[in-house]
């Protein structure tokens, strides 16, 4: 057996020995897939980890097979393995759940156009290399020269970005600096092997008698990256087990040190601008009649707050509301409350029900909206107004003008509302 026909052999086994490794990890967590998006979208990049692995297990075994001198043909079959792989390798970067923001990172955010982008790149390269098959009789030596260092370029660039993006998800799983310095010495290493090797065998000369050398640098740099991809995935799988149980049994002690509020005193709805944020207190007696006052605050001024602000508003009109999207608006506003507090809503509390028509059951005097002229300034709140403007209308004006006739309905908006949201909050 000769030295290199050893190192492919090592080579085989290696890769393929980690992707099978890989692919079964994959397996365990792919029911997980089918029941949140986070997993499915881990579960995609290492798909596309284990394409990229095996792609080098394809060269070791194709060069087993086809051991035939530095020919033009033998390059760009070579090159095109090679931009399988890196293929591969580019496509999962969109996928390590990484949290850093930044120019290289914001390419990842809509993953879909990422993948697009990336698969007409490489099919542009790959056109490259069957270009210049046909053309190689009158362009021989300068061709290897291009597809050889087009190749190299795109090799590193693409080990570049799988090193950041590995720096960056290791990091955000708790490890050390000495962690961290050892991705990137390994990346830098295996770049460099993406050079010498190529040049060791196009530069004739004293560099040419090291080759064997690289190859065998270059299968303890391939080795590392395995290995670090291989341990990645495995803690991440196993701290977001972990995580997951951890939160699961939060919540059953949440739920067991929960109570029930037993009656509403006073809601709040209001803007902080002093601490930039939207907030919904509320006053309220648990089940043994001892009064508490919470307040959920956030930065974004949210769907459920919005019909927060909406029910506050109508209760204050003496508006009853009744649309098809009720049922949901209800379930949204008591769930926003109770993700946030261990006193618990619920909607017979919070409503009361007239054959379809809805209120809050608190007394308007009991509602505070502040910071009015500020909540009509924004767009979301003008927009779900205007979708139960209708409610607001009074009857008799709804018998007149007919507005069960959507027609009519959508011409009295249009004539009517800016006038009406003027005074809604007031």
């Amino acid at each position: 057996m000769t030295f290199k026909q050893f190192y492919l052999l090592g080579l085989f086994g290696i890769t393929f020995s980690v992707a099978t490794y890989l692919f079964f990890l994959r397996l365990s967590h792919s029911n997980k897939s089918k029941q949140n998006n986070y997993y499915k979208e881990i579960n995609q990049g290492l798909l596309f980890i284990i394409f990229a692995i095996l792609s080098w297990s394809v060269v070791a075994i194709y060069k087993i097979f086809d051991l035939k001198e530095f020919s033009l043909s033998y390059i760009i079959n070579d090159r095109i393995l090679s931009s399988m792989n890196n293929l591969f390798l580019f496509l999962s970067l969109a996928f390590f759940p990484i949290k850093e923001k930044n120019i290289f990172t914001s390419y990842f955010v809509k993953k879909e156009k990422w993948v697009i982008n990336v698969f007409i790149i490489f099919s542009i390269v790959i056109c490259f290399f069957t270009i210049t098959d046909k053309i190689s009789d009158s362009f021989n030596f300068v061709s290897r020269l291009l597809i050889v260092g087009l190749d190299s370029v795109f090799s590193i660039a693409c080990l570049s970005g799988l090193g950041y993006v590995l720096y960056y998800a290791y990091k955000e799983l708790g490890f050390e600096k000495w962690t961290l310095t050892y991705i990137k010495i390994s990346i830098g290493l295996l770049s460099l092997t993406q050079v010498l090797l190529p040049l060791s065998k196009m530069v004739p000369g004293a560099l040419s008698l090291f080759y064997p050398h690289f190859l065998a640098f270059f299968i303890i740099c391939i080795t590392q990256l395995v290995f670090l991809i291989a341990n990645y995935y495995t803690v991440l799988y196993y701290s977001l087990k972990n995580n997951s149980l951890a939160e699961n049994n939060f919540l059953k002690d949440q739920n067991i040190n929960s109570q029930d509020i037993a009656e509403i005193l006073k809601i709040e709805i209001g803007y902080s601008n002093e601490n930039k944020l939207f907030y919904l207190t509320i006053v309220f007696k648990d089940q043994f009649q001892k009064q508490f006052k919470e307040t959920n605050e956030n930065s974004k001024l949210l769907q459920p707050l919005l019909y927060w602000l909406l029910f506050s508003a109508a209760k204050k009109q003496n508006v009853m509301l009744t649309h098809q999207d009720v049922a949901l608006a209800k379930y949204r506003m008591v769930d926003y409350w109770n993700k946030e507090s261990n006193f618990k809503l619920n909607q017979e509390l919070l409503f009361f029900n007239e054959s379809g028509y809805f209120e809050f059951k608190i007394n308007e005097e009991n509602i505070t909206i502040c910071e009015k002229d500020f909540f009509k300034s924004k767009l979301s709140v003008k927009e779900i107004f205007k979708k139960y403007f209708i409610c607001f209308v009074p009857q008799e004006i709804k018998t007149t003008e007919q507005l069960n006739n959507k027609k009519n309905a959508d011409k009295y908006l249009l004539d009517n509302f800016e006038a009406f949201y003027k005074n809604i909050l007031e």
